[in-house]
């Protein structure tokens, strides 16, 4: 379980009915990221194959990490949360954990020792 519902919830509509990780379609490149820091998380997870439809929500989700890591969230739930509400592999799911960390909260990045 998580330390915060927020993360669950937002993980649950945004990477399910958002598409990461199902959508047919990636959007094509990273052109209209929000900022530098975007556009690498997202180049990071396209690289993995991770899909989404939407920049923002996925954006979203990866700040999301950040908070619930913040609260006390262990990273391998939160992998394990990806897993049960995508169709990302393993893989997929340690690594947008980690680029979410390495983009948005490096000062988390103790959590991974």
């Amino acid at each position: 379980m998580f330390a915060s519902h927020r993360f669950a919830k937002v993980a649950a509509s945004a990477l399910v009915a958002g598409g990461l990780g199902l959508a047919a379609v990636a959007t094509a490149g990273t052109a209209g990221a929000i900022s530098s820091t975007d556009d690498t998380f997202l180049s990071e997870i396209t690289a993995e194959g991770i899909t989404f439809d939407s920049k923002r929500e996925v954006i979203s989700v990866a700040h999301d990490v950040c908070f619930a890591l913040d609260d006390g969230a262990d990273p391998v739930d939160l992998g394990m949360e990806l897993l049960e509400n995508t169709d990302l592999t393993t893989d997929q799911a340690a690594v947008f954990v980690l680029a979410s960390v390495d983009s948005y909260c490096p000062e988390l990045s103790g959590v991974f020792e």
